[in-house]
């Protein structure tokens, strides 16, 4: 038994057959369900769905199996992917006070997508941001008790050694699982150096106080955290595709995986007239290109369509097979089957700024990845001020989310304000985090000497944006408008947040293990010329939630507690675009946990 990894070559791909099976067609064949995105949700999903050999699972990425390409298996070659034939190379709608510059939206075109390029840190919010998502969906199975244990489901910690925890490397046993797939340990080439002066540094500025597990719930604090790497020295990637499908999945003849190749539209079995608000539509299958000229081809879904091509191309699938908003879908040409108002709106996407330096020793006492992080919650940011700055902001909701909707950027802006309300109280809950600040370090090269720094972004924004089709072809970009410091909050707490980071570069014994400031080159003499820095200087964070969110529908929900897309029989969606509001964490381990959840929920609807 061996499943079908099946990848677009020069021949045409009609005909998609590996050399063990030369006579197998996909073109017209069926399958039990077809998983649009092999990403990390979408190989999580695929490997579970296949673990009952009767089950038949097509998985359809547009990209190809990588695994073996150092910017991928590599975490310390972070960044490398970006922009790249490994990237759907998406970019923000222009910024006006940048001149127009669009900024990249970075998302893997690769077997496990965003999953096989990202940094590899393992953090969870904390667990009243989780137990947000029962009100906004009516399932308490979605708060951090229940979608926990399916993040524990995921993982396979390995504890750190003496050395490792020297250098400041600590964990809860209590709060990881031990059998899962996924790899998660602290990197054998973990950084020394600055990273333990760097959270000592935090504590003094920020009040801090060391968590010693990120991964307990509780965020606020400086921490050192693990990453989704193999505990060996060659402490490669833990990727979606090598934890889930390198190892006995691969054997699995009901299991298909094809690369290369993009689904360009769900077919429907039948239609709805636009103005029955009632009518159910059923999916039938997926048409699929290798190119945006080549043949139209064909697969029957005899269950389900599951999309899990992540935050920004599954509302465009979704629009591209006739379900929206009906302005959105007549301005291209789309014919409507089913109105949906909340697709492709609520995005909702931070803002990252960097600052580095030189450091006075070349010697960084490791290779990487960087693992040290400071959480400053909102009034360690703010100070005195906090309780007037929470005032304001609330007092503001009202009309700002009615501002929102009125530009479309939600469907509901009074369920929007409800939203906010409880977003910025839980924000302004003293246990909670409102920014991140990663300290980073990059090891001397041939042309290039040593630098550390820190990548920093505020957690929970305000601002609401949209992905929506440029246009009714699926080879042309969605257009991604993600409203960046759309709220004055969010902006307000950026800046902060990076005037803050170079103070800790400017306290003992930080200050001491570093020569000058590189970026930026000259200091700003006050706030303004902070904000000034972080507007010139931004980038996104590649964190994109929300645009397919996980709500009620009267809210803008547009997937219901069972992630099924409201109005359609047989469509799910398992990704990013899910998760209504942001986490004060790097997103992999909750998508993990809200695939395995995923295929639970799927394996349950079979009986």
């Amino acid at each position: 038994m061996f499943s079908l990894l099946l990848a677009c070559a020069a021949i045409p791909l009609a005909l998609a057959a590996p050399a063990k099976t030369p006579n197998i067609t996909l073109a017209n064949d069926s399958f039990d369900y077809v998983i649009v995105g092999g990403g990390l949700t979408g190989l999580t999903v695929a490997s579970r769905l296949s673990e009952n050999p009767s089950i038949k699972v097509l998985v359809i990425e547009g990209g190809q199996d990588n695994h073996n390409d150092p910017r991928v298996y590599d975490v310390r070659t972070y960044g490398q992917a970006f922009e790249s034939d490994l990237d759907y190379n998406m970019t923000s709608t222009p910024i006006s006070w940048r001149n127009g510059t669009k900024l990249p939206m970075a998302a893997g075109k690769t077997l496990g997508g965003s999953g096989s390029i990202n940094g590899a840190s393992w953090t969870k919010g904390p667990k009243t941001q989780y137990d947000l998502l029962p009100v906004l969906i009516g399932d308490e199975s979605w708060g951090w008790d229940g979608l926990n244990q399916y993040m524990l489901g995921a993982e396979h910690f390995y504890a750190p050694s003496k050395e490792l925890k020297s250098k400041g490397a600590d964990y809860d046993g209590h709060k990881h699982g031990f059998s899962g797939p996924v790899q998660v340990s602290f990197a054998q080439g973990m950084f020394g150096s600055i990273q333990q002066p760097a959270l000592n540094a935090s504590q003094q500025l920020w009040g801090l106080d060391i968590i010693d597990d990120a991964a307990s719930g509780i965020v606020n604090g400086a921490t050192t955290i693990p990453n989704m790497v193999q505990p060996d020295v060659s402490q490669n990637r833990s990727s979606p595709y090598t934890a889930y499908i390198l190892g006995e999945p691969k054997q699995r003849d009901n299991l298909v995986i094809l690369t290369g190749h993009r689904v360009v539209e769900i077919s429907w079995r039948n239609t709805c007239a636009e103005e029955d608000p009632d009518c159910v539509l059923t999916a039938d299958g997926v048409y699929y290109q290798t190119s945006r000229n080549s043949e139209r081809l064909f697969v029957k879904a005899i269950r389900e369509v599951l999309l899990a091509a992540g935050a920004m191309q599954s509302p465009q699938l979704l629009e591209l097979s006739g379900v929206g908003d009906p302005a959105i879908l007549k301005k291209a040409r789309v014919p409507v089957k089913k109105t949906l108002m909340g697709v492709g709106k609520n995005l909702q996407e931070q803002t990252k700024n960097t600052i580095t330096y030189t450091p006075k020793s070349d010697d960084l006492e490791g290779s990487g990845p960087s693992s040290a992080i400071a959480f400053p919650n909102v009034h360690q940011l703010v100070g005195n001020s906090s309780s007037d700055v929470y005032a304001e902001t609330v007092a503001g909701l009202a009309s700002y989310a009615a501002e929102l909707e009125a530009k479309g950027l939600v469907a509901n802006g009074t369920a929007t304000h409800e939203i906010l309300r409880y977003q910025v109280a839980n924000l302004f809950n003293q246990s909670e985090a409102a920014a991140e600040i990663f300290f980073t370090l990059a090891t001397a090269t041939d042309t290039s000497a040593a630098t550390v720094g820190a990548d920093l972004w505020n957690l929970i924004v305000l601002a609401r944006g949209t992905i929506h089709i440029s246009s009714n072809n699926s080879f042309d970009l969605p257009t991604v408008e993600p409203s960046y410091f759309g709220h004055p909050l969010d902006l307000q707490l950026q800046t902060l947040a990076t005037k803050q980071a170079h103070e800790v570069y400017s306290t003992a014994p930080l200050v001491d293990m570093v020569t000058e400031c590189v970026l930026p080159a000259s200091i700003p003499a006050d706030y303004a010329g902070w904000e000034t820095f972080v507007k010139n200087t931004f980038t996104s964070v590649w964190h994109p939630i929300a645009t397919l969110s996980m709500m009620k529908e009267e809210m803008g929900g547009v997937v219901d507690n069972k992630l099924k897309v409201y109005g359609i029989s047989n469509v799910r969606v398992v990704d990013a675009s899910v998760l209504p509001v942001q986490l004060s964490a790097h997103l992999s381990s909750s998508l993990y946990g809200i695939a395995e959840k995923a295929a639970v929920m799927i394996r349950e609807d079979q009986k």
